[in-house]
């Protein structure tokens, strides 16, 4: 990224640069946890997902003519230690398994209260799987903590926005998950996906920022994405947030 001072009224300019620098960066997919069976990824109206696959006799079809509810299942963390750059972290890896089962444990109840709270006629969510239920699987494969790469040349890589203040992409994280849905009462495999994002570049907010800032934002669009895609028709493409914020850390 170009190190620049914003003129004022050239802030598209900027975001429109900003995402095309940031573009690599967000689109890397994680590596291969084996999560996931070996499935092709196809096109679907998930669109704000890297990758998804869904049965042929699950295309097309509302989510709600299929289930009455989704179970949102604890969130497996067990590919995270594979990880080389969690394995480099010596005494300090106590400190990321903790924060992952945090993260883990804030991601499902973020994934349940936009379920419920998704306005109209919407699918609920449900106390465990059963017939008539959709199972969502997810697994955290990949957690990168944006002040692993804080440091003093934050603000020499950032870009003053008058009114908006320093936006910066230096010390941005990264988290990655895998997921599978499966019918509750046959344990079918209806669809599998997986995605990866980088924080926002947005304002810094030095007073506020902490180590998964960018990841608990993340965690929040996803929750709100899933809940969208099941309960729209089928015709609704669900699309994939912007990369820059002007939402202050």
């Amino acid at each position: 990224m170009n190190l620049h001072f914003i003129a004022k009224g050239s802030l598209s300019v900027f975001l429109l640069a900003a995402l095309s620098s940031c573009s690599v960066f967000d689109t890397a997919p994680a590596a291969p946890s084996g999560y996931n069976p070996s499935t092709a990824p196809m096109t679907t109206r998930a669109a704000f997902l890297r990758q998804s696959w869904v049965a042929e006799t699950y295309r097309g079809r509302p989510v709600k003519d299929q289930f009455k509810s989704v179970y949102i299942a604890p969130v497996n963390t067990r590919y995270m230690a594979e990880q080389t750059w969690w394995q480099q972290q010596g005494e300090r890896k106590n400190v990321l398994q903790s924060d992952t089962r945090q993260l883990a444990e804030r991601m499902r109840a973020e994934f349940n209260q936009a379920l419920a709270s998704y306005p109209g006629d919407h699918i609920p969510p449900a106390a465990g799987p059963g017939p008539g239920v959709l199972v969502i699987e997810l697994a955290l494969v990949e957690l990168v903590p944006s002040k692993a790469y804080w440091n003093a040349g934050a603000t020499a890589a950032g870009l003053v926005v008058p009114g908006a203040g320093l936006l910066s992409a230096a010390g941005r994280g990264s988290i990655a998950i895998e997921g599978r849905l499966r019918d509750g009462g046959t344990g079918e495999i209806i669809a599998t996906f997986a995605d990866r994002r980088a924080d926002k570049v947005a304002p810094v907010n030095l007073g506020s920022y902490s180590w998964y800032h960018g990841a608990e934002g993340n965690i929040a669009d996803w929750a709100s994405e899933f809940a969208e895609l099941l309960n729209t028709n089928p015709g609704h493409v669900v699309n994939r947030p912007k990369s820059v914020t002007l939402k202050p850390w």
